[in-house]
């Protein structure tokens, strides 16, 4: 199966279309389809951003003589606990957030500044939530401070 291929039926099963997966990647809806078509190989960097958008790795997408994408053991254990512990839809949802939030290292047009503060406001969204519920001393995480208690 060639990297075109690969790239094209990852993408179905995640469920996004061309332009999403395009968008992810800061790439074209024109180059997803040249290489879903054409399977040739993207650009070494292309090629990264692409397999961390779809969860996999460009390894994987260039050998022609792996047919199915195996998730690495550290994954699976880590998806398999929260599975054990929470239940098929929550290591479902995790899963999905783990895969889209990772193409955010991977580039696409979003510079590093602006994801820094994303996973910031994550974070804060994440603690506020906490001392919403259990009632927790509050406390806004930044990352300039060296000696930054949270307390959860």
């Amino acid at each position: 199966m060639n990297v075109g291929t690969k790239i094209a039926r990852e993408r179905k099963r995640k469920g996004y279309t061309q332009q999403q997966r395009a968008d992810l990647c800061g790439i074209s809806k024109r180059a997803v389809a040249s290489y879903e078509t054409d399977g040739r190989a993207p650009h070494q960097s292309t090629l990264r951003k692409i397999a961390s958008a779809l969860g996999c790795t460009a390894a994987y997408l260039l050998d022609d003589t792996i047919e199915e994408y195996v998730v690495p053991a550290q994954d699976r254990r880590y998806i398999n606990s929260l599975r054990e512990t929470y239940g098929e839809q929550t290591a479902a949802e995790i899963e999905d957030m783990i895969h889209k939030n990772a193409a955010l290292f991977a580039g696409g047009t979003i510079d590093q500044d602006a994801k820094d503060q994303y996973f910031l406001a994550l974070i804060n969204a994440y603690i506020e939530c906490k001392v919403e519920e259990n009632g927790y001393e509050a406390g806004i995480y930044d990352p300039n401070i060296r000696s930054n208690p949270i307390i959860l």
